[in-house]
C-alpha cells in the first residue's frame, strides 16, 4: 500500500474536522442558540422583541424596561470586587513550599504580562449572561526578536461569543474538558485580514449558530477554525541503573545511541516500561482547506478554558444557562404591560361626542366646561323632522 503525502494527509484530516464538526453543531446547536439568545436578550437594544413577540406587537410600541441587565451588571461588580483566583500548593500540604511559591509567581506574572483580567472577566459575563463562556491559553516567546532566547511564557486570550465559537466533541463529559479528545475555536476575519494573512480566496468555516434581528448593518467575515486533537502515541522507556546507584532513564531510540557507552561504565537495565503519552496537535483550517499544520503544541491538555453559568448533561447533551434564562419570561411581561401603558397614553382618554349644531344650541358653554367641573349629566336639543316631530 503507497504511503500518504503530506498533502493527502491533511487533506484527510480537514474532511474529518469537518464531519466532527458538523456533528457537533447539530446536536448543541439549540443549546447554543438559547444561550446567545439569552446574551442578545439583556445586552442589544431591541432584542428583547425579536421573534414571534416582535411580529405580534408590529406598528405598535414596543418598551423595554430592562431590568435584567442591571441584575447582570449587580452579578457582574460582585464578582470582580471578589475575584476568583488560582493557588498551588504542595502535593503534602507542606507550607511555605518553594515550588508552590515558584509557581504562584510565574503564574502572576503571566497573567500581568497578558490581558488576564479581560479574559476572566469576557467568560465570566458570557457565562453570567448565557450560560458559557471561554478563554485561551498559548505560549509565547519572552523576546521574539532574540533568534537565541527560547524562554517562552504563556499568554491568556480572551475568546469572544464562546457559545457559537467553542466547540468541544460531544464524547467529553467533565465540566473541565480534560477529557476532550478534539476541539474547535472559531475566530472571524474580515476578507481583506484573510487574503493579506493567507493570500487564497476565502472559504468560510460552516457556521450555523447566530442571530441578526435587530443588526441592520452586518459585516461580510470569513471565519476560520483552530482545530485541537489530543493524540496517544505508546512509548517505551528503558530504566538504567549506574555504578553509583543512580538511575537514567531513556526512550527506545534514545537507548541505541547510548547502550554501548552505558554498558562500557557498568551500567545495568532495571526496567522497561510502555507509556501512553499524550499530545495536543493543532491545525488552522478554513471552510476550503488545512491553512496551517502547527504541529504538536507545549503540554497535554486542549489550552482552551470552558466556563459555565449552570451546567448538567441531560439526554447525552451538554446543556448550561446562564441568570438571564428564568428571567426571561417576566421581563417580557413587564414590557407588554409597559408598552401597552404607552400605547393607550398617546392615545386621547377623553372622548368626543358628535353632534349636529341643533342637538347643541344653547348648551355650548356646559359642554366645554364639564372638563373642569364635572357636571354629572350633560343636556342636548331633540332632533326633529320637517314636520317639527322628535326623530331618534
Amino acid at each position: 500500500m503507497a504511503r500518504q503525502t503530506k498533502q493527502e494527509r491533511l487533506s484527510a484530516v480537514h474532511q474529518d474536522a469537518l464531519t466532527e464538526f458538523s456533528e457537533i453543531q447539530k446536536a448543541l446547536r439549540d443549546e447554543r442558540m438559547q444561550c446567545l439568545s439569552d446574551r442578545r436578550f439583556y445586552s442589544i437594544s431591541g432584542a428583547q422583541w425579536e421573534g414571534s413577540l416582535g411580529a405580534q406587537f408590529e406598528n405598535k410600541p414596543k418598551l423595554e424596561v430592562n431590568k435584567i441587565h442591571l441584575s447582570v451588571i449587580r452579578i457582574i461588580n460582585e464578582y470582580r470586587n471578589n475575584r476568583i483566583t488560582v493557588g498551588f500548593v504542595s502535593q503534602d500540604g507542606i507550607k511555605d513550599d518553594p515550588l508552590s511559591e515558584t509557581c504562584n509567581g510565574l503564574y502572576r506574572a503571566g497573567e500581568q504580562a497578558s490581558v488576564a483580567e479581560e479574559a476572566y472577566d469576557n467568560a465570566f459575563e458570557e457565562a453570567v449572561g448565557g450560560g458559557f463562556g471561554a478563554w485561551r491559553l498559548r505560549p509565547e516567546y519572552v523576546d521574539e526578536e532574540d533568534p537565541d532566547d527560547d524562554k517562552q511564557k504563556i499568554c491568556f486570550e480572551p475568546i469572544f461569543d464562546a457559545d457559537s465559537s467553542v466547540f468541544f466533541d460531544l464524547q467529553s463529559k467533565r465540566q473541565d474538558k480534560s477529557d476532550a479528545r478534539k476541539c474547535f475555536v472559531l475566530t472571524s476575519m474580515t476578507k481583506s485580514a484573510y487574503g493579506d494573512e493567507w493570500g487564497d480566496d476565502p472559504a468560510t468555516w460552516p457556521k450555523e449558530i447566530s442571530q441578526a434581528e435587530f443588526d441592520w448593518f452586518k459585516n461580510d467575515v470569513v471565519y476560520v477554525a483552530e482545530y485541537y486533537v489530543v493524540e496517544f502515541r505508546r512509548e517505551e522507556v528503558h530504566d538504567w541503573e549506574m555504578l553509583d546507584g543512580k538511575k537514567r532513564r531513556f526512550t527506545k531510540e534514545g537507548l541505541e545511541e547510548v547502550r554501548e557507552e552505558l554498558e562500557a561504565v557498568g551500567g545495568k537495565e532495571v526496567r522497561t516500561k510502555k507509556l501512553v503519552k499524550k499530545k495536543v496537535h493543532k491545525y488552522i483550517m478554513s471552510g476550503g482547506k488545512i491553512l496551517e499544520d502547527c504541529g504538536y503544541i507545549a503540554g497535554s491538555a486542549i489550552p482552551i478554558i470552558p466556563v459555565y453559568g449552570k451546567r448538567w448533561v441531560v439526554d447525552n447533551v451538554e446543556r448550561c444557562m446562564g441568570h438571564v434564562r428564568l428571567s426571561r419570561d417576566i421581563q417580557l411581561l413587564k414590557n407588554m404591560q409597559i408598552s401597552k401603558l404607552g400605547e393607550a397614553s398617546a392615545l386621547s382618554a377623553v372622548e368626543k361626542p358628535i353632534v349636529t349644531p341643533e342637538q347643541i344650541s344653547g348648551h355650548q358653554e356646559m359642554w366645554a366646561s364639564d372638563n373642569v367641573k364635572n357636571y354629572p349629566y350633560l343636556l342636548i336639543n331633540p332632533i326633529t323632522d320637517a314636520s317639527g316631530n322628535e326623530t331618534a
